[in-house]
């Protein structure tokens, strides 16, 4: 679904007369709950971004993907090998690879529950009410593996009112997409909720081998939802959810050649037709429930929230798009699986159940906030994967990619091979992790400075435990066998704050925060490396905070100065012999500063205007490979140094036609490299998204939203994703432009 004008939180305040315009309007307050309790956006002392369900729909964002390039400073890439997949990354943080052995760096919670993996954080949600992107280490409230950040995903709950509402959704290249939402009390203390989306779209790239066209999907969502209120102090509330997608893989083309040999496959252009011997599907079903109970004793709330999730994912990506489809037959297949160069059957499954008591209140008159809590998380996950990889073939055109397992074997085992083996690299993963935590947080506002001044005081406590098994079979029994491993790790996080009120309509802040990333273990690594494993990482973060409203509050200008200190840094490195390969280096120390920029302000009667800019500067300090220091020549990778987006936004009152409002964004972003080293880069991109929306027509007793959407009105050539194999760089291109409408109707 396309993205027009992707905002920070910038309603205009509810008015009785719908004819009245952005004169002599204000900026509506956002609330979030990123310290875990409801709060004004400008009052919570974090550099964040905020997006409600009425923009969010406006936009048709339906999962994190959505915000794609939206927010500087932050990116969601797809997994290079499932797109259903998220690699997200926030100030330079992040993980590149997803696997059921190693944690993100980034965490994800749905409705307050974390979500262990990043496997299908590309499915639909079926009704959200708002997404907050937390940007920095935020080691004392949610605890590990939220180095980088936090993205809090918020479902809409259940109300006493009730409520229905039905979207119909069509566009380019076979498009459509049905949601159906309903709300209803039965009765003054029981209320349910219900939202299913399903949504079907061809692929945008032809195929013209086996199988469906590339980019296809079929989409389901399913959330179900129960709020029961006995009395004015307890609160219980159930949730369901289900996603699922059936799709195809996008293709990697060769656009780049390095090794002097396949240069006449190479290109840099976005093709509309490629092909592959037989394209698969690939199919992943996630779902979760969920029971919160709250007991808000005169203001103290004891809240427990249990969770339990399950991830299925079974998946295929060919990789020889460009060797099949503009080969002319020069580079036939010798490996079972028909691939000229390099395809992946893989499958995952992955169970968790979490645990949380949280305390939260005031104290001493309001003076003290405390918010403390108990924390326990457990999940159980195996991943499978076997690799086919034409590499006789690649070395017979002078391509040297043979894994150095091989490099004694005569033409003779040469030949057996090729006609005897399938040449493939197969790999079982099992695991199980645990994690306990106890934390707690606490301001304390003292009498002092007219009490403008306020002091926080974080503490997390951690530990955590993790063992894996893996069993491989390389080239046919050539290498492999079975290895154990298991890794335990405890931490200790605080967190500072001083945040200090220049006057009602604005605040600065200092913090000083550390975060944590448990280790764990590489499942695409070599036998012995997988074994050793690899350790935890820290952060140390110092960060400088302004936040206002101007002009009235016509304007909020929000602004963040930070500097990260890493140690133990996890990087993932690729084999530059064996490309089925990568190991987890913890690569030493590296250096993080930047900044970041958001700003809203109402021009005129009619218009809005949004920005948004960010700057990271990164680099490795220490980078220890093979007892070398080669810092000099690695980098931060998923890391623009300059981003921006920019949005105007247009809204009049047409009488009894309803509510106009038109939209452009534009976003920007800076070259970036997709790996610490080699030629996988994507140019610097901008892209161009719009909307125009007529909302609020009365049809009987309900109204009408009718909303024509655009992305990248500019159909630019973009990379989403690229990686360097041995001097071939092959990469995913981006969508080209779309357009769609949606209609909704609403009671």
């Amino acid at each position: 679904m396309a993205i027009a004008g992707l905002l920070p939180i910038t309603g205009i305040q509810a008015q009785e007369n719908p004819e009245q315009s952005y004169a002599g309007q204000t900026l509506e307050e956002v609330t979030v709950t990123a310290q875990k309790r409801e709060e004004s956006l400008q009052d919570a002392p974090i550099s964040i971004i905020a997006f409600n369900n009425e923009k969010l729909e406006k936009m048709g964002v339906t999962d994190i993907v959505d915000i794609q390039n939206a927010v500087p400073n932050v990116t969601f890439s797809p997994f290079f090998q499932n797109k259903n997949s998220v690699s997200p990354y926030i100030r330079g943080v992040g993980n590149a690879d997803i696997q059921v052995t190693k944690d993100p760096a980034v965490g994800v919670y749905l409705d307050g529950v974390y979500l262990g993996r990043s496997a299908g954080l590309a499915l639909d949600v079926a009704d959200l009410e708002r997404i907050e992107i937390l940007r920095g280490p935020q080691g004392t409230l949610y605890g590990r593996n939220s180095t980088g950040g936090a993205v809090n995903l918020t479902s809409v709950k259940p109300q006493a009112e009730g409520s229905f509402a039905q979207t119909l959704s069509v566009g380019d290249k076979g498009y459509w997409r049905s949601v159906t939402k309903g709300n209803y009390a039965i009765s003054d203390e029981l209320f349910v909720r219900a939202a299913y989306a399903t949504s079907e779209k061809d692929g945008w790239i032809e195929n013209t081998g086996g199988g469906n066209d590339f980019g296809a999907d079929d989409k389901d969502a399913l959330r179900v939802a129960l709020a029961w209120q006995p009395n004015d102090d307890w609160t219980i509330d159930y949730t369901y959810d289900q996603s699922s997608n059936t799709s195809t893989q996008l293709p990697y083309q060769l656009i780049e050649d390095h090794t002097g040999s396949l240069g006449f496959i190479a290109t840099g252009k976005r093709l509309d037709t490629l092909s592959v011997n037989n394209l698969r599907d690939t199919q992943v079903d996630v779902s979760g429930h969920g029971l919160t109970i709250a007991w808000d004793n005169d203001g103290h709330i004891i809240k427990s929230i249990t969770a339990s999730r399950e991830l299925e994912e079974d998946g295929y990506q060919d990789y020889s798009a460009s060797w099949h489809h503009l080969g002319g037959g020069a580079i036939p297949s010798l490996v079972g699986s028909g691939a000229e160069y390099l395809d992946t059957d893989f499958d995952k499954q992955q169970e968790q159940f979490s645990q949380e008591f949280q305390f939260i209140g005031d104290l001493l008159d309001g003076r003290l906030q405390y918010t403390s809590g108990l924390y326990y998380f457990r999940e159980e996950g195996s991943e499978n994967q076997i690799t086919y990889l034409n590499a006789l073939r690649l070395a017979s055109l002078g391509f040297d990619a043979t894994p150095s397992v091989l490099d004694s074997f005569t033409q003779a085992d040469f030949t057996a091979w090729a006609l005897w083996s399938s040449a493939e690299d197969a790999y079982a993963v099992d695991v199980e992790s645990e994690s306990k935590a106890i934390y707690g947080q606490y301001a304390y506002t003292p009498q002092l400075f007219d009490d403008d001044l306020t002091v926080t005081l974080g503490l997390r406590y951690t530990e955590d435990r993790r063992e894996a098994s893996k069993a491989s079979n390389l080239y046919n029994g050539f290498a492999g066998g079975a290895v154990y491993g298991e890794r335990e790790s405890d931490n200790f996080s605080k967190s500072l704050t001083f945040d200090y009120a220049l006057n009602e309509d604005a605040n600065v802040y200092a913090k000083y925060a550390e975060g944590y990333r448990a280790g764990g273990f590489n499942a695409r690594g070599s036998q012995a490396n997988f074994a050793n494993g690899f350790d935890p990482e820290e952060m140390t973060s110092f960060e400088l905070g302004f936040k206002s409203e101007l002009l009235d509050r016509r304007m909020r200008l929000n602004a963040a100065l930070f500097n990260y200190s890493y140690e133990n840094l996890q990087v993932d490195q690729s084999d530059p012999v064996n490309i089925t390969q990568t190991d987890t280096l913890n690569a030493g120390e590296a250096s993080y500063m930047g900044f970041e920029a958001d700003l809203t302000a109402l021009l005129g009667e009619h218009f809005k205007l949004t920005a948004s800019y960010g700057y990271v500067d990164a680099e490795y300090d220490e980078y220890i490979q093979d007892g070398e220091d080669v810092a000099d020549d690695r980098r931060i990778a998923f890391t623009p140094e300059h981003s921006y987006s920019i949005g105007l936004d247009y809204d009049t009152y047409l009488g009894e036609l309803g509510a106009l409002n038109a939209n452009l964004t534009y976003n920007w972003q800076d070259q970036q490299w997709f790996s610490s080293r080699g030629a996988a880069t994507r140019e610097a991109t901008g892209l161009l998204n719009g909307s125009v929306s007529l909302q609020d027509v009365a049809v009987g007793a309900g109204y009408l939203r009718t909303t024509l959407w655009a992305h990248n009105l500019l159909d630019e050539e973009y990379i989403l994703n690229s990686f360097d194999a041995g001097g071939l760089v092959l990469g995913v291109f981006g969508e080209e432009r779309s357009f769609g409408l949606d209609v909704t109707l609403s009671f």
